[in-house]
Order: structure tokens, then sequence, then C-alpha cells
């Protein structure tokens, strides 16, 4: 599934290799992730579009058999696009940090807080973005399914 390359008790870093296919549904978004041609999750997620620091509610199915899952898919439901990356995974505790080289869009950092206490994530995300020596007004706030259906 996935490897894992170092846990030294401060963090672990693996590696995948990702597929995202989207769907056109109603509403939120849908995409079945492909991870190392192994196994997929099904994702369904909400997230306002407007802020630029945005939280997201989810929902994952992991699946095995990812290539009949995707065949049903295309039958109820219009591909939007796919996005393919190779992406380095840093975790500490409920922080996600991603480096990503996406086909034909380039390299990019992303960083997720998975959160009980939005206040607690919120300092979390400034002390990140202080550490890192980030400028806020320097982020994208477009998916990388939106990047590439923009190009």
């Amino acid at each position: 599934m996935i490897k894992l390359i170092k846990s030294d008790g401060k963090y672990v870093h693996s590696t995948e290799k990702q597929t995202d296919i989207y769907y056109k549904v109603r509403s939120g978004r849908l995409k079945l992730r492909i991870i190392n041609d192994e196994y997929s999750n099904l994702i369904y997620y909400e997230r306002p579009e407007k802020r630029k620091i945005r939280t997201s509610n989810y929902i994952i199915s992991k699946s095995g058999d990812f290539k009949q899952l995707n065949s049903i898919l295309k039958k109820q439901f219009e591909v939007l696009t796919e996005v393919t990356k190779h992406r380095n995974i840093f975790i500490k505790d409920n922080i996600r940090i991603h480096i990503d080289k996406v086909r034909k869009l380039g390299d990019f950092l992303e960083i997720e807080i998975i959160y009980k206490d939005l206040s607690r994530a919120k300092k979390q995300m400034e002390d990140l973005f202080h550490w890192l020596g980030l400028d806020k007004n320097n982020f994208i706030k477009n998916s990388y399914s939106d990047l590439l259906i923009k190009k």
C-alpha cells in the first residue's frame, strides 16, 4: 500500500503515485484516487471555494478493485478531468504536508491539518506558515482539477 520511508518518532514519510479521476456531480466533489496502481479511495468532499484557507468535510471509502469501480462511476457520471501526481507525504500527529509533482502543472506544497478544534488548527497553521517562511498571498486557491480544467 503506502511505502513507509522514515519513521523516527518525529514524523512519517511515504511516497505515492496518485491518479485522481474527478466526476461531475450535483454538489461537492467526487473523485476516485488510485494509489500506486494497487488500490483506491472514493472520496466525496464539500468545501467553500471562496476562502483562501479552506476547511473540508469529506467521506472516504476504500476499494481494492478500482478498475471495476471506475467503470461503474463512468456509467453514472461524466468525467471532468484526471490529475496524476507523485506525492511525498510527511505526517506528524495531525499535520500532513504534501510535496506534489503534478503532471502538466508543476510542483506544489500542500498542508492539511486534521482537527477537532478549529482554533487550535488555525494556530498550528500559523505556526507552520512562520516556520516554513510561507506568504499567504502566494497561496493558490484552486484545486489541481480546477487548474487543469482552466488550462
